[in-house]
């Protein structure tokens, strides 16, 4: 049993305000009375709207309610948003219900909605009283061909009549039409090129890379936002993928040129003693052409991050070095490795391509080992300089 004085409000919200265009009546409609008399109304205008079925089931459910006695004073209202929907209606519909929880103040309410359309005010609804159920009203229809025939002609003149819809349904596939012709006549376009560019608008539209471009162009304006020292590290990251494109670019074309040159047959290719020799050949082709861009792409940024760091005095400051040494090691290895891989006969140890590829491994790992020695040092000495923790973003 409900307490004394506990109020129950019936919602229904008809946010394109199809009440007052198609009866005259403005919201907010208060009452058992006024409501009945409103989805009377709705219905004789039109039938066929689902707001009158969202009406006519809100007085039910009023009756309902006060037959329960339950000792909750029930009221039902209707609020109307605005034919151009958006913003305005949602205005509306916000100050129609302050008006209403003026006069009758309840402490939550039953949310009555006939479609997706008016669920969209949900949270304004409980911003102002909390809602205690929601009601979807769904008109019945019968599944037979005739009767689906019937829906889908009344929603063909709904697309062709209401403004709303025919500019999107008729509006621009009309406007290309008009635009393929036009340009046919005087043989600025084929059609063929204007139906590609159809293809690709849609293609665009339907993936929603419009919104991929939109998101891209505002990151290039967070960076046009940057401080300097945050700019030059964000074009460093640019350039280092620009330069990864490039190698893998040049590697594989490469790699693919020199397989068209060999000509394999099918029978040479499941040989394992022709294959491995090959794959071999082809890593070391890739390898060659593409390490050098791939270098620079990962000095690039190591370099960006070195100097970032530096300038924020950031503790990674000391490993960016370690990275910028082993970098530069393994593109001296792979460069070698590229060389060897390519070799048409094993090569041994006495061969200047061998031994180079060795001397530079072993180079390397001296290299490796003298700079974290001199780092661990100057660690020591300027450390206190830097701070551990997080990097600021700048």
């Amino acid at each position: 049993m409900a307490e004394d004085g506990d109020r129950l409000l019936i919602i229904v919200v008809d946010r394109d305000d199809d009440l007052g265009v198609k009866t005259g009546i403005s919201g907010p409609v208060v009452g058992r009375e006024a409501n009945l008399d409103a989805a009377v109304r709705l219905a004789l205008a039109d039938p066929e709207d689902p707001d009158a079925n969202a009406l006519f089931y809100a007085v039910k459910l009023y009756d309902q309610l006060t037959q329960s006695k339950t000792g909750e004073e029930v009221e039902v209202a209707t609020l109307t948003g605005s034919r151009k929907e958006g913003m305005e209606a949602d205005m509306n519909i916000f100050n129609q219900l302050r008006e209403v929880l003026e006069k009758f103040p309840a402490q939550r309410c039953i949310f009555v909605s006939d479609g997706e359309t008016d669920a969209i005010v949900t949270p304004i609804i409980s911003s102002q009283v909390a809602i205690a159920s929601v009601q979807r009203v769904t008109v019945k229809q019968s599944q037979t061909v005739e009767q689906s025939w019937l829906i889908l002609g009344k929603y063909l003149r709904l697309g062709i009549t209401d403004p709303r819809y025919a500019k999107f349904i008729i509006g621009i596939p009309g406007g290309f039409i008009a635009l393929s012709a036009l340009l046919s006549i005087f043989g600025l376009a084929q059609p063929s090129i204007l139906l590609l560019f159809l293809g690709l608008l849609l293609f665009l539209w339907g993936f929603r890379i419009d919104i991929h471009f939109s998101r891209l162009f505002t990151g290039f304006y967070r960076i046009s936002q940057m401080p300097a020292i945050g700019q030059i590290r964000a074009f460093a990251y640019l350039g280092a993928g620009a330069s990864l494109l490039i190698g893998l670019y040049l590697g594989l074309s490469s790699t693919y040129t020199t397989y068209i040159s060999l000509n394999l047959t099918s029978e040479q290719l499941i040989d394992p003693a022709i294959l491995l020799p090959t794959v071999l050949r082809l890593s070391g082709v890739f390898i060659s052409q593409s390490i050098d861009f791939i270098a620079i792409s990962a000095i690039l940024v190591v370099l960006s991050n070195m100097i970032y760091y530096y300038i924020i005095r950031y503790y990674g400051f000391w490993r960016t070095i370690h990275a910028g040494v082993l970098s530069i090691w393994l593109w001296a290895l792979l460069k070698r490795a590229g060389v060897l891989l390519q070799q048409p006969q094993p090569t041994t140890i006495t061969e200047s391509s061998t031994f180079l590829f060795i001397l530079t491994a072993v180079m390397g790992v001296v290299t490796l080992g003298v700079t974290f020695a001199m780092t661990r040092v100057l660690r020591s000495i300027y450390g206190k300089q830097f701070r551990k923790g997080a990097a600021k973003k700048q």
